[in-house]
């Protein structure tokens, strides 16, 4: 069977595929930014002096990065409601795909707070910041340019990786596809569609990421800049 550009061009500015693609990239931010809050947590305890809360994170860590994200999905969606405990489609969503990015994420933060000379830590300790106060005043602005590129490459995989909630009914981009190639039984010309769909999200991301990755650069050359000044002006009084 040929190709229908007719089809193709149909269901590529359908509403439904319009509203399943911002679905899509809804789920995704929301997940990322779950995804972020548990991994600067974890980063935290796998740097804290306390072993047990660094056997925490190496823990969480191989569980969630050991196992694939669709057998976490599966687990929370269909396991669960056989010990007593049921959850919509959308939280086992959000719940699986997040706490599969906070074991990336956390990975990423600690990667990032390390490459940050100790120095900063001991002259912001000096100058009375606690421990925390100087890891967000100090540490992470300096680590934010280290960790937005993998941060960035993060998000465009949640983009590819919510087509997985699919298996568990969820009305995202892949999902609205199927139900659409059922409808028609015109495959390639919906699954193309789909495809249009992911590389404009993850292009759109790109040019995002770059403005970002940019902007963050321009804030470091600024800072170096103003220390210089700072060094020349102490060393000339």
């Amino acid at each position: 069977m040929d190709f229908s550009l007719e089809i193709f061009t149909t269901y590529l500015f359908q509403e439904r595929f319009l509203v399943a693609a911002g679905v899509t990239l809804a789920v995704a931010t929301a997940a990322q930014a779950i995804g972020v809050v548990i991994g600067l947590v974890l980063a935290l305890f796998a740097l804290s002096r306390f072993r047990v809360l660094r056997a925490i994170t190496a823990g969480y860590i191989w569980i969630w990065r050991g196992t694939p994200p669709l057998v976490q999905l599966l687990l929370l969606y269909f396991g669960l409601p056989q010990i007593g405990i049921r959850i919509g489609v959308l939280e086992a969503g959000l719940i699986g795909l997040g706490c599969y990015a906070g074991a990336f994420m956390a990975e990423i933060f600690r990667a990032g707070i390390q490459s940050v000379s100790p120095d900063q830590m001991q002259a912001a300790r000096a100058m009375g910041f606690s421990r925390l106060g100087a890891i967000r005043y100090v540490v992470l602005p300096q680590a934010f340019r280290i960790i937005l590129p993998p941060f960035g490459n993060e998000f465009a995989s949640m983009m590819r990786t919510t087509s997985l909630l699919s298996v568990i009914s969820f009305e995202e981009l892949l999902r609205v596809t199927r139900i659409a190639i059922n409808e028609t039984y015109h495959v390639i010309e919906l699954y193309s569609v789909a495809a249009v769909y992911y590389l404009l999200m993850y292009s759109l991301w790109l040019i995002v990421q770059t403005q970002l990755e940019r902007l963050a650069q321009r804030g470091m050359v600024a800072r170096r800049s103003e220390a210089t000044t700072t060094a020349v002006l102490s060393a000339a009084d």
